[in-house]
């Protein structure tokens, strides 16, 4: 489906609304000037058509329909049991809640700063010091993968600065992002900053109404120090009729190491994009992605990681369910700069289908520009083994239950690394409840 232009008089009035929108966000005259830059080069480019490459197969109209909408000066309060109703079941985790993109404090806890751990709602640091994160927010490119950024950033409002001091191992913290209603579009922003040799979990869940149509475009941007660990949690459960894009960019410095974990449970479109830059000397990410796409949906994962010097290391695995009529995506590219010598890069996509009508669209590359590196790529898109489906019917197991094993055994690896068990057991239960014969797998999670 290919995507219409948008009219040039939808465009002047989505301007025009924009100028007097903004007005009333924070920042100053500078960064109004700063959000009004990007949303002239937005409407310059346009959204990304089907002729770019990573949005091939991606359903722009609906896109195109969410996108210029503008969001509410003010979100939909929410009741505390109402965001508990979404949470995760998991303890030793310090929830920052967000609604339509703009942090709640009453809804958060006021621990999440402390002992070597800063948290900030990035609306108080604009207000607070806007030259400041005018240096650290810096306008996008104008690549296809960029135009997202720019809308952003054109509408950016609220959302989170976290920092952790060097040489602190910091709590873990659950960004909670919830979409409160019908027509909430949220332009959320996170900044995340591990000093040398710190160490942080984010568990970042976005989390949509079960049947109205809402828009969400966060980006997520991470500095890492040398030495620094931190791992990375997405989760999305955007609901049948909610949109969820997500942008993260990643720059990692000397030894630091990034474990990014991509899980798109539901949603009538999801968007997740990764861009990580190695920049330092035996700098390494492990870019983990699951998707669970059923109905009509059509989740993706996008990926750039950048080997920009040499002995840096990544890791990048992909692993696609899909069933009834839904679609899944995964364009992963690896490039290893020249001179990234004793760079080394493994990639691996696996997809299955459960239904005649599913697809998986997988697309992994490598692009070496070096010599002397050791990198390896493979992708395979098929059906459950019918010769170990046999197997386990011979062994007196039901049909629906050994369909079960076997789809837990395909999906095993991409968690299999996490560090807490306790969130790793939540994920594969929220897993279980999406697919197909969930009642099955979730007597076996």
């Amino acid at each position: 489906m290919n995507a219409a232009a948008p009219r040039s008089d939808q465009l002047l009035a989505f301007a025009q609304a924009h100028k007097r929108f903004a007005v009333a966000l924070p920042g100053g005259a500078e960064w109004n000037a700063r959000r009004a830059e990007a949303l002239e080069r937005f409407l310059k480019l346009g959204l990304p058509t089907q002729r770019d490459e990573s949005w091939k197969y991606s359903p722009l109209r609906l896109l195109e329909k969410r996108v210029f909408e503008l969001p509410r000066t003010a979100p939909v309060p929410l009741a505390a049991d109402a965001v508990a109703s979404h949470r995760l079941a998991i303890d030793d985790v310090r929830p920052l809640v967000f609604v339509d993109g703009r942090l709640m404090p009453s809804l958060s806890d006021s621990r999440a700063t402390g002992s070597g751990l800063y948290c900030e709602p990035l609306a108080e640091a604009l207000s607070r010091n806007p030259q400041e994160l005018l240096d650290r927010i810096a306008v996008a490119g104008d690549g296809a993968g960029e135009r997202l950024t720019l809308l952003n950033l054109a509408f950016l409002a609220d959302g989170a600065i976290v920092r952790v001091a060097p040489g602190v191992v910091a709590p873990a913290l659950y960004l909670l992002f919830i979409s409160s209603r019908s027509g909430r579009v949220g332009h959320g922003r996170l900044l995340i900053d591990v000093g040398a040799q710190g160490q942080l979990r984010v568990i970042e869940h976005h989390i949509g109404p079960a049947e109205d149509e809402t828009l969400s475009n966060c980006v997520t941007d991470i500095h890492l120090d040398d030495g620094a660990d931190l791992e990375h949690v997405l989760l999305v459960e955007g609901g049948r009729r909610g949109v969820i894009l997500n942008s993260l960019r990643a720059q990692c410095s000397g030894t630091s190491r990034l474990s990014q974990y991509r899980v798109l449970i539901s949603s009538l479109y999801s968007r997740a994009s990764l861009h990580a830059a190695l920049l330092g000397r035996d700098s390494a990410i492990e870019a983990n992605s699951l998707v669970l796409a059923d109905q009509r949906e059509q989740l993706e994962v996008h990926s750039v990681i950048e080997h920009r010097t040499g002995h840096t290391h990544s890791t990048e695995r992909f692993r696609g369910i899909a069933s009834d009529r839904s679609r899944g995506v995964f364009n992963g590219r690896i490039v290893v700069h020249p001179g990234a010598v004793k760079s080394e890069s493994q990639q691996s996509s696996r997809a299955l289908l459960l239904s005649e009508q599913a697809e998986v669209y997988a697309r992994p590359q490598l692009e070496i520009l070096t010599d002397d590196v050791k990198c390896s790529h493979g992708a395979t898109t098929g059906r459950l083994d019918p010769n170990m489906l046999f197997y386990l019917l011979s062994r007196g197991l039901d049909p629906e239950t050994a369909r079960a094993f076997l789809i837990r055994a395909f999906l095993a690896d991409a968690l299999a690394h996490l560090q807490s068990a306790p969130l790793r057991l939540e994920l594969e239960r929220r897993i279980a409840r999406a697919l197909p014969r969930s009642q099955q797998l979730g007597d076996l999670a």
